[in-house]
C-alpha cells in the first residue's frame, strides 16, 4: 500500500507518529523538498530504503532520533546528498548510530 501520493513535496513525521511502523519504504518521491522527523515520531522503526527522490538533497535532522533503526539503504539519489552523508560529510551524524547503512550509487537526475 503507498501512504504517501508521489507529487508530496513536504514530508512530516510528528512526535507520537506511527508509533507501531517498523519498515518504511520512501521510493520514487521525486517531488520532495523537505522532510521532517520530529523526536518521538517512528519509535520502533528498524528499517529504511530511500531511493529516487530527485529532490531531496539533505537528509532530515530527526534520523538520529530513530534509536532502533538498525539498517539504512540510500540508491539513487542526487550527487549532493551523497557527498553530504559521506563519513566526513555534513549529514552523516545524522545516520552514524545505524548498524547497517547501504550506500548505493547517486543518481544525476
Amino acid at each position: 500500500m503507498d501512504a504517501f501520493h508521489k507529487s508530496t513535496k513536504i514530508l512530516i513525521f510528528s512526535k507520537g507518529g506511527f508509533p507501531s511502523l517498523k519498515f518504511l519504504d520512501v521510493i520514487g518521491m521525486d517531488e520532495i523538498t523537505k522532510w521532517r522527523v520530529e523526536e518521538g515520531a517512528m519509535p520502533h522503526l528498524s528499517r529504511l530504503k530511500i531511493e529516487y527522490c530527485g529532490g531531496l538533497t539533505t537528509l532530515p535532522n530527526g534520523l538520529r532520533y530513530l534509536t532502533n533503526l538498525r539498517e539504512l539503504t540510500i540508491r539513487r539519489m542526487p550527487r549532493e546528498l551523497h557527498h553530504r552523508i559521506e563519513e566526513d560529510g555534513e549529514d552523516f551524524y545524522k545516520i552514524r548510530h545505524v548498524p547497517s547503512l547501504v550506500i548505493g550509487e547517486p543518481d544525476d537526475l
